[in-house]
């Protein structure tokens, strides 16, 4: 049995430990017989047409990439945790945290770029403070993140998923990054955080209420969304 199929197998078998999402939410494409009556009979003819199309075999097959799935967002949340903690051992014994600095770190690497001279110590531990606080809700209910510091370790979150899909050349769906990010995001607007074109945007009060942004100054990042909130240390 090669190194990938042991990894499967555990994949699959510390997946149902994940049960903030549904396996539908995961990829799941259900058939008929799959559904609650009651959500058989709210369903639209079109998506009934659907569901009665999905044949045994492409239901199996999705089961068994959103069961994978579940096992490769499980494992990213532990590495993400403790990459976050090498992280910030590492800025502990810098006097002065520069980009090449940041550049070198495992996580907060993978943060906008344009503020990595702002990633200190300070806000490692807020990021890692935040960071658990979203892997938690993968075994509670899923919800939104809670600001805009959460959607990025969210977005940190699925590139390690990937590194894990990559690694160990894992079967999931070819559309699995959006669909999770369709279900688990309220919205993409921190990605503009991550367009040169874009630099600057975060200070241009009209046009963040034109297109109806969060503050995303980075001293606003840990600041709760509206109806939403955060752990005290990061206040």
């Amino acid at each position: 049995m090669t190194g990938e199929e042991n990894y499967v197998e555990h994949a699959l078998r510390v997946g149902e430990e994940l049960t903030g999402l549904s396996l539908e939410q995961l990829g799941l494409e259900p058939q008929l017989e799959d559904l609650a009556e009651n959500r058989r009979n709210r369903l639209e003819a079109d998506d009934l047409e659907w569901a009665g199309s999905i044949t045994p075999e492409r239901r199996d097959r999705s089961l068994f990439q959103a069961k994978l799935l579940a096992g490769a967002l499980w494992e990213a949340s532990a590495v993400l945790i403790d990459q976050l903690f090498e992280d910030l051992n590492g800025l502990r014994n810098l006097e002065r945290v520069d980009r090449q600095d940041i550049a070198n770190t495992f996580v907060l690497s993978g943060l906008p770029p344009r503020h990595a001279d702002k990633y200190d110590v300070r806000f490692a531990r807020q990021f890692l403070v935040i960071a658990a606080d979203m892997t938690g809700a993968l075994a509670r209910r899923w919800t939104r993140p809670s600001c805009v510091a959460q959607e990025l370790a969210l977005r940190c979150l699925l590139d390690q998923v990937e590194v894990i899909q990559d690694l160990y050349s894992l079967d999931l769906a070819e559309d699995w990054r959006s669909r999770l990010e369709q279900h688990m995001l309220e919205d993409t607007d921190s990605e503009m955080l991550y367009q040169n074109a874009m630099d600057g945007f975060e200070d241009d009060i009209e046009l963040n209420m034109q297109l109806g942004l969060a503050p995303m100054k980075i001293q606003d990042w840990f600041e709760p969304f509206t109806d939403a909130s955060v752990p005290p240390y990061v206040r």
